[in-house]
């Protein structure tokens, strides 16, 4: 049998060691495994200096055969073929395993500052899905696991998750001029909190990295409104085959995403806004805009940012992933956006509050540190709002929508953009684009 560890994009040093010690397979041995696939992504141990990017290295110990290697675009394959996954306790990793009924060993971080992956795995467990650990007991949960214990994990019942219901959030009222407003309920609010958020975003969303490992070698591209860089090293089995810059608000944030990744690789970042003409017209080959625009404060700003980017690629082959946070939530989201009883959708976003909650300081005792709460701004998404504001940013450019090969051939339109991908990830309303250009035939 095969068991495989993920970190995830991130380091995760303590149970890349702990899987590799004696003690732990031994256990796995004893259970039957004799294969073991760790990705083990940039974590120190022993063996990290063996193994290159996108390479892979070959051991054996304990009588098991180890396959160990840092990234890979997607670890679908890895979840359907193992017959046991042990995982950081990541939300979005939970969950592909659990949808594919795998058994589940889940071992927090405990190097995060954020205390929600310990609440969602004990709650997970709790409701018999999944067994967590800690480092020191794994071996000892590995011995005495019985994958035929667990409780398969259902389709979403509400009433599954009572003691985890979301908060239905607040109204956002844009009572002021909005780039001022922007400032005290966004960009302010990013400085403040910068090493904490950065500390909860680490993994690359599936549709994201798919997006970036189909981006052309040689190609350069922006990340607009990048906060701690996590897209910057993307793709991560090729990451020097691309140039990304990362731009953003926070300078704070912006300091974190400079290393990015590989800690000795130093990444381009710039201190600009969204609705600047920072760059040159079509300078970049690709861009994407991840979790941005929902924070700006009217309709029309959040055209405008759209434009920005259509403007901001090739006319000929430019191609842009967009994503925004979507009323639609999923069933382990923390929050809902509508109350049950304005449930109907009028097609609209709507403007809302989402808080942060600020942990105290790592070794701060909790009865002495006051968590200080910051209230974010955020249009969350109705369906179909976000492929509006492309076709209302293309009509202000003058732009044709749909593919080359439907624009007239007596238009004087000579340019387009053609909606690749319109859909829904895991509470995110997503767009991918790609420029498009006719030459002209009396030229």
């Amino acid at each position: 049998m095969l068991a495989f560890v993920t970190v995830g994009s991130t380091r995760f040093d303590s149970l890349v060691q702990s899987v590799l010690s004696p003690p732990v397979l031994s256990a796995l041995r004893l259970k039957g495994y004799t294969q073991l696939v760790v990705q083990c992504g940039n974590s120190i141990f022993e063996l990290a200096s063996s193994i290159s990017d996108g390479g892979q290295l070959a051991v054996k110990k304990e009588g098991v055969a180890i396959e160990l290697w840092k990234f890979k675009p997607t670890l679908q394959n890895e979840y359907e073929r193992a017959d046991l996954v042990i995982s950081h306790a990541g939300s979005g990793t939970i969950l592909d395993v659990l949808r594919l009924g795998k058994p589940l060993l889940v071992v927090v971080n405990p190097t995060l500052l954020d205390n929600h992956q310990q609440e969602l795995a004990s709650a997970l467990e709790g409701l018999g899905h999944l067994k967590h650990s800690t480092i020191p007991d794994l071996y000892q949960i590995i011995e005495s696991f019985d994958p035929s214990s667990l409780i398969p994990f259902p389709p979403f019942d509400g009433s599954q998750f009572a003691n985890m219901a979301p908060k239905t959030l607040e109204p956002a009222v844009v009572d002021e001029d909005p780039q001022s407003y922007e400032n005290k309920n966004v960009h302010a609010i990013y400085d403040e909190i910068a090493s904490h958020f950065s500390s909860t975003r680490y993994k690359p969303w599936p549709v994201i990295s798919t997006f970036m490992s189909s981006i052309s070698t040689g190609w350069v591209g922006l990340d607009a409104g990048t906060g701690n860089g996590k897209y910057l090293p993307l793709p991560l089995d090729r990451p020097t085959d691309i140039l990304t810059i990362g731009l953003d608000r926070s300078i704070n944030l912006l300091q974190i995403a400079r290393t990015a990744g590989e800690a000795q690789r130093t990444r381009e970042v710039v201190w600009g806004d969204v609705l600047g003409h920072g760059w040159r017209p079509a300078i970049f080959d690709y861009a994407i805009s991840i979790a941005t625009i929902h924070h700006l404060a009217t309709h029309e700003r959040r055209i405008k940012a759209v434009q920005r980017l259509i403007e901001s690629v090739s006319s000929q082959h430019g191609r842009i992933l967009i994503y925004v946070w979507a009323i639609e939530q999923d069933e382990l989201s923390k929050r809902k956006v509508v109350a049950d009883s304005d449930a109907e959708s009028d097609g609209r976003g709507k403007d809302v509050v989402v808080p942060w909650v600020l942990s105290p300081q790592k070794g701060a005792r909790e009865d002495s540190a006051e968590r200080q709460v910051f209230n974010r701004y955020y249009h969350m998404f109705a369906k179909g709002e976000l492929s509006g504001l492309v076709y209302d940013a293309a009509k202000d450019l003058g732009l044709d929508v749909g593919p080359s090969r439907n624009a007239d051939p007596l238009s004087s339109c000579r340019q387009g953009i053609e909606i690749v991908q319109d859909g829904w990830e895991r509470s995110n309303y997503y767009v991918e684009l790609k420029r498009w250009e006719i030459p002209d035939p009396t030229n």
